[in-house]
């Protein structure tokens, strides 16, 4: 039997960049890296190429081997992708125009192998969906001016095939063998919003065809065979006001035109994030207001399994579809949940607090977290768990940019029928701790200074009550440090004054001059009607309040003291109220 293939990620950093082995045996491997800064790094889809891109050019390299293919003396680039085989690789630059000619392209395509330059265009912005292909590399599609130009790669001067589509904003390409283009047209006045789907290749006819109002943008979430696709439809504002981010929906439509629906969904609010289930027709959406809700629904768009509510905005299947991570990153603390899609119950619970992204080894056993940078500029670092909850990997890494796993099939890791424990002899990489206690904060100005002692000022009434006495912190009750003897016996002697004060009044009086407490303090009596009236609604109210804390008591809930004798005194209050509706009988309530 082979040997089990090892899972392998690749990360960059501020100041450098790092290719490791996974676990179980997380190692970091030897390369040649580059002394500059690595501004994009990137893994080809099938796992055979690793680039990167500086300042100065773009290396390739065998992921395998960690040995240089090609380099391509290119300046300036900011990313860099590859085609779904590895076959080429893409690469983009800042956009710009002088103001006395035409804009230079800054979007190219070379070969991986050679580093040759095959085409380029002008790009202005650069994402996921710049440039997109078929999962044969047969075409590689553009949206330029309202329409979608599909290029065959070795001929990238004119366009193969053309895709027009009045007021067209977003397109997107399928996987799968037999690839289909999704287009979409905002809604505009009181035209609805419209979404096409067209087998590539043939444009006459749409093979589907569904319109919606709410939808002013849209995401594409394609099943891996390319037959269905989720569209997240979404509006910059929300008219009811109840959302800063807008209204959003969810629609399911199949590519072969048969079977199209609005996902319905049972909690108001946003749609946080959708994924596909990799090995079976179902989908998994995180939706709602905080604390979301997660529910699996199957290729009807039909609620199958309710997952519960909790803050989570994230979720992910991994490769085999049996595991299913639903995470809360970004503002929220960073629980993420393990489900056992097949049992259907809670495997585990991780903390992974500050983690901004969170991503599946290949094998599907090892789960990644990663604080990035400048999401967050501390604690930046990797952590890795197994799936069963075990943290198997830690490595800390100051501003930390940006990591991947290398991707590989799923079938090259085959699942047991019960999930795997935690291998033999992992152990948890940990950063060193130091033996230094945390003690106090102290601001960033003083961290400088010496330690201050008990007896340093700690406010500037401290500082003032040192100047007046020349000594240490003021102790209520104690005599201050420093002072002289003069000063003691001066306030001594004041302090016998007030005393003999307060004994001449009591005696003339015959008691303290205390104020009367407020409650031994009465209402005065009603003058009028009006100010009668005014009376009665009040102690009428407060009544009600004293009938309401009875029947919570006669409910067996346990009332407070006051609460107690609030009831006792209600009777008195009806007295009152009976004694001024007869002095003032013309009284109306």
């Amino acid at each position: 039997m082979a040997a089990r293939q090892h899972t392998q990620f690749a990360y960059r950093a501020q100041k450098e960049m790092g290719v490791w082995d996974a676990p179980p045996t997380s190692a970091a491997l030897a390369l040649d890296k580059p002394a500059s800064e690595v501004r994009a790094l990137k893994y080809s889809p099938n796992g055979k190429y690793l680039a990167w891109a500086t300042a100065a050019e773009v290396r390739v390299m065998d992921a395998q081997t960690q040995a240089v293919v090609a380099t391509i003396a290119r300046a300036g680039v900011l990313d860099v992708r590859f085609s779904p085989k590895g076959t080429y690789v893409v690469t983009w630059e800042r956009f710009s125009k002088p103001a006395d000619g035409e804009a230079s392209p800054n979007l190219s395509i070379w070969d991986a192998k050679t580093g040759a330059l095959c085409g380029a265009f002008v790009h202005k912005s650069f994402g996921e969906d710049a440039i997109q292909w078929t999962d044969d590399e047969k075409y590689c599609a553009k949206l330029v001016a309202g329409e979608v130009r599909f290029y065959a790669p070795e001929a990238l001067d004119q366009p193969a095939l053309v895709l027009r589509v009045d007021g067209m904003s977003s397109f997107s390409v399928s996987p799968g063998r037999s690839p289909s283009v999704a287009v979409f047209v905002p809604e505009r006045g009181s035209k609805p919003a419209l979404l096409r789907m067209y087998t590539v290749g043939s444009f006459t006819r749409p093979t589907a065809n569904k319109t919606f109002f709410k939808a002013e943008n849209v995401e594409f979430y394609w099943h891996r065979l390319g037959t269905n696709l989720l569209v997240l439809t979404q509006t910059d504002v929300d008219n009811s006001g109840r959302s800063y981010y807008g209204e959003s929906s969810l629609y399911f439509m199949a590519a072969a035109g048969n079977f199209d629906c609005r996902v319905v969904l049972d909690r108001e609010g946003p749609i946080h994030d959708v994924a596909w289930n990799p090995d079976e027709k179902e989908f998994a959406v995180v939706y709602g207001y905080m604390p979301a809700k997660a529910a699996l629904f199957n290729h009807r768009a039909e609620p199958v399994l309710d997952l519960g509510t909790a803050p989570r905005n994230l979720v992910r299947f991994n490769p085999h579809g049996r595991v299913l991570a639903l995470a809360g990153l970004g503002n929220l603390a960073g629980a993420i949940d393990l489900w056992d899609r097949k049992s259907k119950s809670k495997i585990c619970t991780i903390d992974a607090h500050g983690a901004s992204l969170c991503a599946w080894a290949p094998d599907g056993r090892y789960l990644m977290a990663a604080t990035l940078s400048p999401r967050l500029r501390v604690d930046n670092g990797i952590r890795i768990w197994h799936y069963t909850g075990a943290m198997v990997f830690r490595q800390p890494i100051d501003e930390l940019f940006h990591v991947e796993w290398r991707p590989a099939p799923a079938a090259q890791f085959p699942q047991r029928a019960s999930l795997s424990p935690v291998p033999q002899g992992i152990a948890v990489s940990s950063p060193a701790v130091s033996a230094k206690p945390a003690g106090a904060y102290r601001p960033p100005h003083a961290r400088t200074r010496p330690a201050a002692d008990s007896s340093s000022p700690r406010s500037l009434s401290d500082m003032a009550e040192r100047k007046v006495f020349g000594g240490g912190r003021i102790v209520p009750g104690a005599a201050p440090v420093g002072a002289s003897p003069d000063m003691l016996a001066k306030a001594a002697e004041k302090k016998r004054t007030r005393n003999r004060k307060k004994a001449k009044d009591v005696a003339s009086t015959g008691e303290a001059s205390v104020p009367a407490p407020a409650a031994a303090v009465a209402l005065a009596e009603p003058e009028n009607e009006v100010e009668a009236l005014k009376r009665v609604r009040q102690l009428k109210k407060k009544v009600t309040q004293i009938n309401a804390l009875a029947a919570r008591r006669d409910a067996g809930e346990a009332l407070e003291a006051n609460q107690l004798s609030k009831i006792e005194s209600r009777s008195q209050i009806n007295a009152e109220i009976a004694d001024l509706l007869t002095k003032f009988s013309s009284i109306s309530t």
